[in-house]
């Protein structure tokens, strides 16, 4: 369900903070072979760092709001009948279990988390066939010729103590929009979601948007799927240690990693992924260097930078 990831040490002008991640996996949810979860009383599900609502109608019978965890395996069959199954076949990186979500659904953050790194999202079977070759309720993207300028995205909103937050963080599950045509998507693979820009939340919201409408409602079903969902808990230590004056850039990234330092010669690196495990160790290299990283996976990394008894560590994110 959970893991507690790498934890850095970050100086600022008025003191030093810790930022302790904590990842959502949900593979420790036990359900049969082939299944979802499904509470006709409407309980939400809880992992470390996070609260799941689920909403049950019970006059007719259907899963009506919220998320639901699953294992479903099913990237083939078109319709509604096919709730929990997604294009990419399983979870993240072929987990097993990964969670479907409903438009306007809203995760709430436990204990001291209080910011949310980002997370895995694809399309579900249903929404993915709808959008690809059309349905009874809702249109084939593109249209008949291709040319029209369909979309399906999805903005993530934070919420701290009830107020919106003004950031948000956008991504598009589907683009028709491109001059060219043979730009045109539809997602069918889990990619990385960066919400670390809306800052201090105690909750986030899910909105879903479609070109396709009709009398003010959405004929694309409104159903997406997330895994390895990643938050921060910010606490102070005690301990302040020497740091380094450093520049890292672009941050997030894509394939190159420029790393500057201003005060010494050389320096030795180490990049650990989200899960503390140590993938990238170099010494003695100079002040100003680039990094290839274009070949990782996107997702959380940690950078820490030693020299002269001297330490930075600082969170990375590839795009």
């Amino acid at each position: 369900m959970k893991k507690t990831l790498l934890t850095m040490a970050v100086a600022l002008i008025t003191g030093t903070f810790s930022a302790q991640s904590i990842l959502a996996d949900f593979e420790s949810f036990s359900l049969p072979a082939n299944s979802a979860y499904s509470s006709t009383a409407s309980i939400s599900f809880s992992t470390s760092n996070a609260i799941f609502p689920h909403t049950y109608d019970v006059g007719f019978s259907y899963w009506s709001g919220g998320f639901a965890y699953t294992n479903k395996t099913d990237s083939s069959t078109a319709g509604s009948g096919n709730l929990y199954g997604v294009k990419a076949y399983k979870g993240y990186n072929a987990s097993d279990k990964y969670v479907v979500g409903q438009n306007n659904g809203i995760i709430k953050l436990t204990g001291n988390t209080n910011s949310v790194d980002g997370f895995y999202i694809t399309n579900t079977t249903y929404t993915y066939k709808s959008m690809k070759n059309g349905d009874m309720f809702a249109k084939k993207f593109g249209g008949v010729s291709g040319n029209d300028p369909d979309y399906f995205k999805v903005t993530v909103k934070g919420y701290l103590n009830g107020t919106m937050k003004n950031d948000s963080s956008e991504f598009y599950l589907a683009n028709f929009t491109f001059t060219n045509n043979a730009q045109d998507y539809i997602v069918s693979t889990w990619q990385y979601v960066v919400t670390s820009n809306l800052g201090q939340v105690d909750s986030i919201k899910f909105f879903m948007y479609s070109s396709d409408m009709s009398g003010g409602f959405m004929n694309t079903p409104a159903f997406f799927a997330i895994d390895n969902f990643s938050t921060s808990q910010v606490v102070g230590i005690a301990e302040h240690k020497q740091q380094l004056n450093s520049n890292i850039y672009p941050n997030p990234f894509q394939d190159k990693l420029q790393i500057e330092i201003s005060e010494v010669e050389e320096f030795a690196l180490c990049i650990s992924d989200c899960y503390g495990k140590t993938i990238y160790v170099a010494d003695k290299i100079s002040k100003q260097t680039s990094v290839d990283l274009s070949t990782w996976h996107e997702g959380v990394y940690f950078v820490k930078i030693t020299a002269d008894n001297k330490t930075v560590t600082k969170k990375l994110i590839k795009q």
